[in-house]
């Protein structure tokens, strides 16, 4: 038989993304001297991709404690949310951070990262799923 986990309070189920969310803040406002190119398989980009790919694992850890589960659609708001505030950075990046530039390889990064950890979550819930009903 499948154990649902037990619901917790927002702080417990979602620290751990609030404090990667602020590490990606943090990042994201720095100033550096960079000059755009497009280059999705760069190292930079990479880390963007698992940047926010821990983001939104994490969300959605949060977000199945919080609930007691996690809905199709609830992981997709999520998913779109991490990836959305990928977007929303950079456009602070282009408008408020000196030497800083809009990057849509970064957005590109960013979403690809929110949405494969949407996926590699799926997939490890099946694999529970199918274990603890052996």
């Amino acid at each position: 038989m499948l154990n649902t986990p037990q619901r917790l309070s927002w702080w417990p189920a979602f620290w751990p993304a609030v404090l990667c969310l602020a590490g990606i803040t943090g990042l994201s406002v720095m100033p550096s001297v960079q000059l755009p190119k497009f280059d999705l398989l760069a190292p930079d980009k990479l880390g963007h991709a698992l940047a926010y790919g821990v983001l939104g694992w994490l969300s959605l850890r949060g977000l199945r404690l919080y609930q007691g589960r996690l809905t199709t659609l609830a992981a997709a708001l999520m998913s779109a949310a991490a990836a959305g505030y990928g977007v929303l950075m950079e456009f602070v990046q282009a408008a408020f951070i000196p030497g800083r530039f809009f990057e849509l390889d970064d957005m590109l990064a960013n979403a690809i990262g929110a949405l494969t950890a949407w996926g590699i979550y799926a997939l490890a819930g099946i694999y529970w799923k199918r274990k603890q009903n052996q």
